[in-house]
């Protein structure tokens, strides 16, 4: 069993012409959405992370379009049969993660200096000593953090359930709604957190970076 993470990174602004001719390949909708957003670098992310959506079909010999994609009842866009894909950003990097045989969920953190205590409810009390008396509790913050969002965007459950039911401090599988969920570290991205939460253990992983 394979997947594979397509990523790009957006040091600064693409060339407006490159921008221009990369949103026009997009269906109408997403160009309207994509013009939306204020921040340049969130309208970024939206645009690349639908183009390594694009590469990975393309790569994984699928037909399916960008007009083929469902949306789930809490949101999770999918494609009817075959390929499972997920789509997560942060920073200024983005990063698709596709499976033709199994559910996959992605989740990236730019590893920033925060308030620790501010998200101190969104862990066991467990999870929240090893943060706490770790040798670096900013880095273990982000690992369980970047583990609890892998399971979520996996399940398609999202914002419907607490990262406090993820109990993910030292595991390599979590169960949700008896479920079982594997956990992959991927450390191919400096100064990010990343993990990928799959339904089928021993996935084998492989990341590919995407210019534009």
């Amino acid at each position: 069993m394979t997947g594979t993470i397509y990523y790009a990174t957006y040091p600064m602004p693409l060339a407006s012409a490159t921008f221009e001719a990369l949103l026009q390949r997009l269906p109408a909708y997403m160009q309207k959405k994509i013009g939306q957003f204020r921040r340049w670098e969130d309208a970024h992310a939206s645009l690349l992370g639908k183009h390594l959506l694009l590469t990975a079909l393309k790569a994984h010999g699928s037909n399916a379009s960008l007009l083929d994609l469902r949306y789930s009842g809490f949101g999770r866009p999918y494609l009817e049969g075959g390929i499972d894909f997920n789509i997560s950003h942060a920073g200024r990097m983005v990063a698709c993660v596709v499976s033709p045989q199994a559910r996959v969920g992605i989740d990236v953190e730019l590893i920033r200096p925060i308030e620790l205590d501010d998200f101190k409810g969104q862990f066991s009390d467990r999870e929240w000593n090893i943060i706490k008396t770790a040798a670096n509790p900013l880095q273990t913050f982000y690992r369980f953090w970047t583990c609890k969002e892998a399971v979520l965007k996996a399940d398609g459950s999202g914002l419907s359930t607490a990262l406090t039911a993820l109990e993910v401090a030292d595991k390599k599988s979590v169960m949700l709604e008896g479920r079982n969920w594997h956990l992959q570290e991927i450390t191919a991205f400096r100064d990010y957190a990343c993990h990928v939460a799959t339904d089928k253990k021993g996935l084998a992983l492989n990341v590919e970076e995407v210019k534009f």
